[in-house]
């Protein structure tokens, strides 16, 4: 493979390295009053999630390692589906590439390279992407981190609302597209508000509920409008 072949995979790469900037940057800021360096990078490391890693810093504070272990696990699912897709693509290449490869799938690097043309279908070609991405993710959370011992306690605590604006980023797009993805994010947080407020619910099980409520409640959407 010639540095000439690698050029496109790796400008995808920072295209969507630079993508993360901000939010990793906002994770790593979120993460200081909450949890310590190692552990902030060690997440980004391992979890390699925005959305998941914003909810755990969420949930921290009220729910046991189970209920936040389970939400992540459930935020992250959708990540098998595009594994399997990335797995078909380069089936041709040996299983430990392609085990490597599904353990850095995320949705924008998933959405860049799933629509190659077949000579496009190699392990460097999709490593390089997804490791320059991964690589900003971990490196910026870091920074961002490192950004809080200079910012102002009061920046510091505004940045919480990373998680809302990221959540509502996520959300717009899909809604655009379709309404009934907007009727799932509200019905999710009916769900919670409703299930927060039962004393016999624990907190941090109650956000894992409501998901898979609202996630129930997408499927049933579905089969209304297929039965039409």
């Amino acid at each position: 493979m010639t540095q000439a072949g690698l050029k496109k995979p790796f400008m995808d790469g920072l295209t969507i390295g630079m993508g993360y900037l901000p939010v990793a940057v906002a994770f790593g800021i979120t993460a200081k009053p909450l949890i310590s360096l190692f552990d902030t990078t060690l997440m980004s490391i391992m979890v390699y999630g925005g959305a998941s890693q914003f909810l755990v810093l969420q949930m921290l504070n009220t729910s046991s390692a189970a209920a936040i272990i389970l939400a992540v696990f459930i935020l992250n699912s959708r990540h098998f589906v595009m594994a399997f897709k990335v797995n078909y693509d380069l089936r041709h290449e040996s299983f430990l590439k392609r085990l490597i490869l599904s353990s850095y799938v995320t949705d924008e690097s998933f959405a860049v390279t799933a629509n190659t043309g077949e000579d496009e279908r190699t392990f460097p070609k999709y490593f390089v992407t997804f490791i320059t991405a991964y690589m900003f993710w971990v490196i910026f959370s870091a920074l961002g981190y490192i950004a809080g011992d200079w910012m102002g306690d009061a920046w510091t605590v505004a940045s919480g609302i990373a998680l809302y604006a990221l959540f509502i980023a996520l959300l717009i797009p899909a809604v655009r597209v379709h309404y009934k993805y907007g009727l799932v994010a509200v019905s999710g947080m009916l769900f919670h508000w409703i299930l927060d407020v039962i004393p016999a619910v624990p907190s941090g099980f109650s956000i894992v509920i409501a998901m898979l409520l609202a996630a129930s409640a997408g499927v049933l959407i579905e089969r209304m409008e297929a039965a039409r």
